[in-house]
């Protein structure tokens, strides 16, 4: 079977358990934008990389299925937050929640959320829970730094590679690392082998928001499933832009400075921004630096393959590098 073939079967069974899990319940208005939110789809890579861990470590089957699901709620309804304080008006090509309804929705909506990932959590009792809910807190509480880091960028123009780095830890590589070292924990392995799964996931974060900040304007706007361009429009600090304030010059950077401040960019300016980048190298050091940040996810893999079976993360990785949304 290839690789994609099992990932879909992965992801088929996350979605039904998610449905079983969000029947709509009274009162509606809390209930349906919840239901909606897990409805409009997403990769479910973060409970398909916490059941990779898991069963990598011989841990018993499905019992992980609850804290995976935790997870996958955890970070859906951070990204309800996320998209009313970005001011996103697209998820997956549907209307976000506080779009469809209202801001106050939106905000409850991810409050309950949050409080919904908690409960499942807490279905499945491991010999180490008390650790496995530590691990869970504080990645929403990384979560919620990383976004404070990243409202803070929105007012400077001199942010620098290293605070691009810390805050994105926080923001993205946060929950993957919590996916990998939770399926670590439900599978009672040493403290050592948790230590590598962070090290796995934190490497594989960094690589994935870099890969996003890349695909937002270099990606097919079809497969997107957000605007085409929308860092760009929102004047965004994110990997490429520090690149460009670090190498542009001249009549380039003039432009660079003129589109990144506008309200609004338009598509022939988003493309003009993709030119730049593209003829001043930084498209091509943003994937060089990509692969960097999986080589050492593959390192990570490397220090477990001592001692076990790392042929499915080592394809799930490779499903990551390739991917083009």
């Amino acid at each position: 079977m290839e690789f994609v073939d099992k990932l879909n079967i992965y992801r088929e069974k996350i979605n039904n358990s998610l449905d079983q899990i969000l029947q709509v319940q009274e009162p509606k208005l809390l209930y349906e934008p919840m239901k909606y939110i897990i409805e409009i789809g997403g990769k479910r890579i973060r409970p398909m990389l916490c059941e990779i861990f898991y069963r990598m470590f011989n841990g018993e089957k499905d019992k992980v299925l609850y804290p995976a699901l935790a997870i996958e709620l955890l970070h859906n309804f951070t990204l309800v937050h996320d998209d009313i304080m970005d001011d996103d008006d697209k998820r997956r090509n549907k209307p976000t929640v506080h779009v469809k309804w209202d801001l106050a929705v939106g905000v409850l909506a991810g409050d309950g959320g949050v409080s919904l990932a908690y409960k499942v959590l807490l279905k499945e009792k491991f010999d180490r829970s008390d650790q496995i809910i530590d691990i869970f807190t504080e990645g929403l509480l990384e979560v919620c730094e990383g976004q404070g880091f990243d409202k803070e960028f929105e007012t400077r123009v001199d942010v620098t590679e290293k605070e691009y780095v810390n805050m994105i830890n926080k923001k993205t590589s946060a929950l993957l690392a919590v996916s990998a070292k939770i399926g670590a924990v439900c599978a009672n392995v040493d403290r050592e082998t948790v230590e590598v799964a962070n090290q796995y996931g934190r490497a594989l974060g960094l690589a994935f928001q870099i890969q996003d900040d890349y695909l937002d304007i270099a990606g097919d706007e079809k497969l997107l499933g957000k605007t085409y361009g929308s860092d760009v429009q929102k004047g965004k600090k994110t990997y490429l832009y520090i690149k460009a304030k670090e190498k542009l010059a001249g009549e380039d950077l003039n432009k660079f400075n003129e589109i990144i401040e506008k309200e609004n960019a338009t598509r022939d300016e988003i493309l003009r921004v993709r030119d730049i980048y593209d003829r001043n190298g930084i498209l091509d050091e943003t994937n060089t630096e990509i692969i960097r940040r999986i080589d050492l996810a593959k390192e990570a893999i490397d220090k477990l393959s001592k001692n076990y079976d790392t042929q499915e993360l080592k394809e799930f990785t490779e499903y990551m590098l390739n991917r083009k949304f």
